[in-house]
């Protein structure tokens, strides 16, 4: 019944959508003024306002005297502008509520520089709002003051990134681009022009590429079409047209390579081994035309099938894992890229590859199978259909973003119901002779890139002639046969061994829920919302969690959750299931375990079955159980020295600190499969200490029956080994100050962690206040730190009052900078923290504070999963659900005289620093 649904509702939609047959989504209007700047309108019913400023010049038009000077330009618009001096533009819109970076933000790439707004729809926001943009588009100051100071901020910001992960990426980039000016252009940029570049360069290149033939305006939300198009025509049309070209394609050329790229990148803190594949061509035109469209749409076709098809090798035990990107990446308008990610079995880095290579080649040399192509094409029209129909609760954001990609990359700008019905109608079109001949001329035009990643100890593993002969065999071997291996159905052929009921239903009226006390003792909790915007969610909550593994067995609890989950996933189809969007995954908290999922209300059954699965009759598998061993052994072998450095704060600030910290030595190296499920039957084993929570847009009368079948039927275990309460196991904050370094640093930069920490009462109105405290704080500590001194590019505070076991007060503040001014920093920070505990915060502060809460509130209240964590919470706790629903009141009512008292009785509070020094100080 549901599928004959699906299939009338995708019937309906296509139908819709061919009355629209063009590569233009009719909501959207365009027009463009007469200086040639483009304007893109989708008005929508949703409140509130998305705004984007595209700037089509980054980094790429660059010459070699201004390389950074693109990301340079961005900074400076936050700097001043003509009518928004000193930072005024950002702190005006900061009055609404919303914040830099989640709600005011700037991008710089290749090609363009984005500047993002999310505003409140009402007229002064707008208006504003318009006036800001239209300042960064014509009217940056350049003073020349700030322009010095921001020279430091970005410098951090490259500083910020520095370590394992930047090491990579950055070989990774090279690779990617080698062959290009893309290699060169890195939007951070070189940092001797950072530091020592003229302003007039910075000014030579806004002049210049900041033109408005090079500029488009997005707006989406809430908002009347005839005056905001008469208030862009004010403020943007005033600037007359430039003499730059509104595009140079030369600049994004790339050379061509006959024989294959090979990086080999190997690295003491990479604990994991993975290979990453890059398919690289050049599209004959954008695919904003008729022919690169369908080509577009027969690359998620074939990339569909493979994904199919790698899965299937995972589960059968040929590879640990291999994924491509469901469709290509582009990078640019003119460059097409096909990714492909593989983990090796152990340090076989040549069997994964070959893996990888046949497959490609099978595609492009053996037809797929037609109930392959039709499961294909189905279950990409069906997803489509879904979207479809949905399309209308997508976030303005989200809209705005997908808007301003399109016109980054000249791809269409279509609505979801025109792409099922293009979709559709060129599946229609295409067999699997087809599909073999499309994939293998990818195959022919497309150059190789490859990199290998792995810990330093894996570099003579593998050679790049190896790779490369692998590569030439796999390309000219025409014998391959039909692809072995058939998918597997979702099995979740199982049965509940008792029936169960629901022996009692409470309101809880100060939610709209309902708590069901089932039949085995477990209390659900229904929070049914029609307004919330994601899938169902579900979670499970049973107390105990790490607290219960013995000192002597720590890990055990986390371990054995793992296995269970990972040995039951093997059999059922989980790539299935991650297309039709099931998730079902378990946690491990301090004092709480159990487990976290969601799904489309029309996949719920699934969901529940698979719950019922992986609590009552879990796998473990010792295969599964010895390969997730010998990743963990890596991984902790080779940790970053951040985690390291993690760890160590963790031991020196907190009594009994083994369970916060990773210990690659640690008693999980010598766990058994017997113990691990020996222990999974004990946390499960106690229904009347399990509280569920399901919240989302879902039917009552289904979720009653799926309850019943499914979770008043999970059986009592053992009584004496059962998990019914956690532990306390005296994890507590020592109290007293202290200062520490931890010199192992392999950056050139000093990571600076304090904490602050004492005995306290805890207080729902106190926490409240405290997160009010955290707005403010951040802001001061911004405009100090960042803006006045130029000492960071990024310093977060946080802080909260734990309940549970023992009730504490904690505060941790990290910051990132140049080993010569770490000293100086964090002198720096202690005073501003010190001026905050003694003189206190003023009004304005914390009434912009509320309006961020209240901002950030109003989103928070839209999603099902904040729902199900805040229900669990309290359920678990003292079930005072009014926390939930009186936030709002609460924090309104918060004082400035209980602000600043919270403020003098914790900041400061036995003062610990600490720092990752580099091993040698560089001079960069």
């Amino acid at each position: 019944m549901k599928k004959i649904v699906l299939m009338i509702i995708i019937v309906f939609l296509i139908a819709c959508a061919n009355q629209q047959p063009k590569l233009q989504n009719p909501s959207v209007s365009q027009f463009t003024l007469d200086n040639g700047l483009k304007v893109l309108f989708l008005p929508r019913e949703k409140e509130g306002l998305e705004m984007r400023l595209i700037v089509h010049s980054g980094s790429l038009q660059e010459d070699e005297q201004q390389l950074g000077l693109a990301h340079f330009v961005e900074h400076m618009a936050f700097k001043g502008t003509q009518h928004f001096p000193n930072k005024s533009s950002f702190k005006q819109l900061e009055k609404y509520g919303i914040q830099l970076g989640s709600h005011i933000n700037a991008v710089t790439s290749f090609n363009t520089t984005t500047y993002k707004l999310s505003l409140p729809d009402n007229e002064k926001a707008i208006n504003l709002g318009l006036r800001v943009l239209s300042d960064w588009a014509y009217h940056i100051s350049f003073n020349q003051q700030d322009y010095d100071s921001e020279r430091d901020v970005i410098i951090e910001e490259w500083r910020l990134r520095q370590g394992v992960a930047y090491r990579i990426n950055s070989q990774l980039d090279d690779l990617r681009y080698q062959g290009s000016l893309y290699a060169t252009r890195s939007p951070i940029g070189d940092l001797s022009i950072i530091k020592n570049g003229p302003i007039e360069s910075a000014k030579q290149f806004y002049s210049q590429w900041y033109q408005p033939q090079r500029m488009s305006v997005v707006i989406v939300g809430s908002f009347d079409q005839k005056s905001m198009k008469k208030a862009i025509e004010k403020l943007f049309g005033q600037q007359p047209k430039g003499k730059t070209p509104p595009d140079i394609p030369e600049l994004r050329n790339y050379k061509h390579y006959t024989s294959p790229l090979i990086k080999m990148i190997f690295d003491s803190e990479q604990g994991q081994r993975m290979i990453q594949v890059m398919l690289q061509k050049n599209l004959k035109k954008s695919l904003n035309t008729q022919l690169c469209f369908q080509e577009d749409i027969v690359d998620q076709l074939w990339l569909y099938i493979l994904n199919q098809r790698f899965s299937l090798l995972v589960e059968n035990q040929k590879i640990q894992a291999l994924q491509g990107q469901k469709k290509s990446v582009l990078l640019d308008q003119q460059r097409q890229q096909y990714t492909f990610f593989a983990i090796p079995i152990q340090d076989n880095y040549l069997q994964a590859m070959q893996v990888l290579f046949n497959e490609l080649q099978r595609m492009a040399t053996v037809p797929v199978s037609d109930a392959e192509l039709q499961e294909a094409k189905d279950n990409i029209i069906r997803k489509l259909a879904q979207q479809a129909q949905s399309e209308d609760n997508y976030t303005n954001a989200y809209q705005a973003d997908q808007i301003t990609t399109a016109l980054q990359y000249q791809l269409p700008i279509i609505s979801k119901k025109q792409q099922l019905y293009f979709t559709n109608t060129i599946f229609n079109r295409i067999d699997a002779s087809q599909l073999k001949k499309a994939v293998a001329e990818r195959l022919a035009d497309s150059e190789l890139r490859l990199a290998v990643i792995g810990p330093e100890t894996d570099k003579h593993k593998i050679t790049k002639q190896q790779i490369q002969l692998t590569w030439n065999e796999s390309r000219s071997n025409h014998q391959l046969s039909d692809f072995p291996f058939h998918k597997k159905e979702i099995q979740l052929d199982i049965t509940p061994l008792t029936e169960g009921q629901i022996n009692e239903t409470q309101l809880i009226n100060s939610i709209n829920s309902e708590r069901l006390i089932l039949s085995n003792g477990m209390q659900v909790i229904l929070h049914q919302d029609k307004n919330l915007t994601d899938n169902v969610q579900i979670k499970v909550r049973v107390p105990g969690g790490q607290s219960i593994d013995d000192k002597n067995q720590i890990g055990l609890t986390a371990w054995s959750q793992n296995i269970a989950n990972a040995s039951t996933n093997e059999l059922v189809n989980m790539s299935q299931l991650k297309q039709r969007q099931i998730d079902l995954v378990p946690y491990t908290e301090l004092l709480f375990h159990g487990y976290e999922g969601s799904a489309p209300q029309n996949e719920l059954e699934t969901l529940f079955k698979l719950l019922y699965m992986k609590i009552v009759t879990p796998k473990f598998d010792e295969n599964k159980f010895s390969l997730v061993k010998q990743n963990a052994q890596l991984s902790q072998n080779h940790q970053p020295i951040e985690r390291h450095f993690l760890d160590f704060i963790h031991q020196k600030s907190f009594n009994h600190s083994e369970r916060l910290i990773v210990d690659p030595k640690g008693t999980w190296n010598s766990f058994t499969l017997s113990q691990l499920k020996k222990q999974y039957q004990r946390l499960y084993a106690s229904p009347k200490d399990t509280i569920v929570v399901i919240t989302g847009n879902f039917d009552r009368e289904n979720i009653n029956q799926l309850v019943k079948t499914w979770l008043a039927t999970i059986p009592e275990g053992d009584k004496l080994q059962s998990v019914t309460n956690w532990k306390d196991n005296q994890i507590t904050p020592i109290n007293r100050p202290l200062q520490l370094d931890y010199p192992y640093g392999t950056s050139n930069k000093t990571m600076v962690s304090i904490i602050y920490s004492t005995n306290a009462k805890w207080q729902y109105t106190d926490q409240l206040a405290l997160s009010l405290l955290d707005y403010i704080i951040n802001l001061r500590l911004r405009t100090i730190i960042r803006e006045q001194h130029s000492g960071v590019y990024t310093i977060v505070f946080s802080e909260q009052l734990i309940k549970k076991p023992n009730a504490y007060y904690l505060a941790r503040l990290n910051f990132t900078t140049d080993p010569k001014r770490a000293n100086e920093i964090a002198q720096l920070v202690n005073e501003t923290m010190d001026n905050i505990r003694r003189y206190g915060v003023n009004s304005g502060e914390l009434a912009q504070a509320k309006q961020a809460w209240q901002v950030n509130y109003n989103q928070m209240i839209k999603s099902a999963q904040y729902w199900s964590n805040s229900i669990a919470q309290i359920a678990t706790d003292d079930q005072d659900f009014t926390q939930i629903t009186q936030q709002k009141q609460l924090v309104q009512s918060i004082t400035i005289d209980h602000v600043n008292e919270l403020a003098q009785q914790f900041i400061g509070k036995n003062l610990k620093q600490f720092r990752l020094l580099p091993k040698a100080t560089n001079t960069q």
